[in-house]
């Protein structure tokens, strides 16, 4: 089969030609353990405007995630921004990449900097490496002595040595093959006794837990439905029993909390996919997941893992009806196990893993409520009845009929009852106990779920 790929960045356009044979559809397999995720669309302030092509990474020094550049449909962003959990903030920077989509970006733990290579700019095939300091949120542009060939959609991704990797990408004519490492100050050609096919838009993470890099798709000259693994030293072509829908531009990320790393999106044939895939590396093969819900689908999405709020975070993109600029986080989905309605005073407290641990008490009465709910550092997630289906075993989200994960505890869920209502009259909390968030029983049938 032929595949003629035209993405259109501008009214220039970046023609990728792929002749490749399409050999594996992936049939669902999804294993148990793994089938409780759910993506939760989040609600941040000051989101960056909708795009595409975008590079993003976490930066452990700030904590939080980098994200810059990519194509809004009309041109090439320079800009930079940050997330934290619930706000992006554009940083203004004193000198900036150039705007570009398609370049690459990865935390180098041995220099303890971000770097960025590569990408596309309308009219360029580019080949400057930047550098990003998250103590002082300034970009630098490195001038090394060598450097990989200008190109876009090439991996760019954390070695097992802990140094940034760059493999492959598209020069305009011919796609590349070529393995290179960051050193701080200049790039060092590296030359594994096997490499994978040349390609470019594959999706690659890297395994901190086991030093393992996956690498999935991608478009080429020659067939790039495979999946490979590096482990520092060669690459090996894997033979996975089950594998994705061949995909280009998607997105992957490993989830320590997953042991595996999580491919999600990517077009196909010029079809957007929103399948979410797990590399099991025990088994060496994919288990396809089934979240509750999974965001539109799309390509050239930005997505990271976020070390510090425990979640794979997925922003951007675009589809063929335009651009997106929306954020999601893969999450443990709730399951119920049992229920407890409290007649005495109780207390109850859950911890918020973005801010802290707040107590509620079982309200007495009407002003009692008021009072616990106006006096939370956390009012505003605090789910009232309006907002709360107990048919659904859910709670929700303040005004936004999203399901709110963060109201999960160690210890249960708090039931969006009238004792915690702010106008409610019913002295009442009940206390809903989930098992493990990350195994067994599914949510229970209608008429077996707890009434608030």
């Amino acid at each position: 089969m032929k595949l003629t790929q035209v993405r259109h960045f501008s009214h220039a356009s970046v023609i990728l030609t792929c002749c490749c044979i399409s050999i594996a559809f992936a049939a669902p397999a999804a294993a148990a353990h793994f089938s409780l995720l759910d993506w939760i669309e989040l609600s941040p302030n000051d989101a960056p405007p909708a795009r595409s092509y975008l590079a993003m990474t976490y930066d452990p020094v700030s904590g939080k995630i980098i994200a810059f550049g990519g194509f809004d449909g009309t041109g090439y962003l320079n800009d930079t921004w940050s997330f934290d959990g619930t706000s992006w903030a554009q940083i203004a920077t004193q000198s900036a990449p150039p705007g570009r989509a398609a370049a690459q970006m990865t935390y180098d733990s041995v220099t303890q900097e971000v770097v960025l290579f590569g990408g596309y700019d309308g009219t360029n095939y580019l080949g400057d490496t930047w550098l990003w300091d998250g103590s002082t949120l300034q970009w630098t542009q490195a001038t090394p002595k060598h450097h990989p060939t200008a190109v876009t959609g090439l991996m760019l991704f954390p070695d097992p040595n802990g140094s940034a990797d760059l493999f492959g990408g598209f020069d305009g004519q011919f796609y590349q093959l070529t393995m290179w490492q960051w050193d701080g100050s200049d790039w060092t050609q590296l030359f594994p006794p096997t490499v994978p096919f040349a390609r470019a838009s594959a999706a690659v993470a890297t395994n901190t837990s086991t030093g393992q890099v996956v690498m999935f798709g991608g478009l080429a000259d020659v067939n790039p439905n495979n999946t490979w693994t590096y482990d520092g030293t060669t690459w090996t072509l894997q033979s996975p029993a089950v594998q994705p829908l061949l995909v280009y531009a998607a997105s992957a990320a490993f989830d320590p909390g997953l042991q595996g790393v999580v491919l999600f999106g990517g077009g196909s044939g010029g079809v957007d996919q929103n399948t979410t895939w797990l590399w099991d590396q025990v088994g060496a093969t994919w288990t396809h997941l089934s979240p509750v819900q999974s965001p539109p689908a799309r390509e050239g999405a930005g997505m990271t893992y976020d070390a510090a709020l425990h979640r794979v975070i997925l922003f951007g993109g675009q589809d063929n009806n335009g651009y997106f600029n929306d954020t999601w986080e893969l999450v443990p989905a709730p399951t119920y196990s049992d229920a407890h309605t409290y007649s005495k005073p109780h207390s109850y407290t859950y911890t918020n893993p973005r801010s802290h641990s707040i107590s509620y008490s079982r309200a007495q009465n009407d002003s009692q409520a008021s009072s616990h709910a106006a006096s939370s550092p956390d009012a505003a997630m605090i789910p009232h009845l309006s907002d709360f289906s107990p048919t659904s075993g859910r709670i929700r989200r303040n005004n936004s009929g999203k399901f709110d994960p963060y109201l999960v505890g160690s210890n249960g869920l708090l039931c969006a009852g009238p004792g915690i209502e702010v106008n409610g009259s019913q002295p009442r909390i009940q206390l809903l106990r989930y098992s493990n968030l990350s195994k067994s029983n599914q949510v229970p049938p209608v008429d077996r779920r707890p009434v608030c």
